[in-house]
């Protein structure tokens, strides 16, 4: 039996699945739709743990857990920033297969291909 401290209330548990006690979960999963509501009232704004802690006057820590264990998003939303370089790198990636496949369509030259061994001996077949 593994004993772990919870990391939000600090009670001993025992640890079958995380870091977090069963009590402070259910009390995260009573939580998560007030957050999701107080966050869709809001949506203009951008908020980040702490303030949406502040807001609903929370414990951070709760708010934090929300996000840790993926009931909230970070970055959620257009980042016109991240956006750019998303269709830069597309772009790129574009003109590297256009290269790629115009130096696969040029021919080598014959000796270009082989080995320096096949270069200097032949291939020791004899025709």
């Amino acid at each position: 039996m593994n004993l772990v401290t919870c990391k939000l209330c600090g009670r001993l548990f025992s640890a079958t699945r995380g870091k977090i006690c069963v009590t402070c979960l259910d009390e995260i999963d009573d939580l998560y739709p007030k957050v999701r509501e107080f966050l869709r009232d809001h949506s203009k704004e951008k908020y980040n743990v702490e303030q949406i802690a502040n807001g609903m006057d929370l414990d951070i820590r709760y708010v934090q857990a929300l996000v840790e264990l993926g009931y909230l998003d970070r970055g959620v939303g257009a980042d016109p920033e991240a956006e750019e370089e998303k269709r830069r790198k597309e772009a790129l990636a574009r003109q590297l297969q256009a290269s790629l496949e115009n130096s696969a369509s040029t021919k080598l030259p014959e000796t270009m291909g082989k080995m320096y061994g096949q270069q200097r001996y032949g291939t020791g077949k004899k025709k």
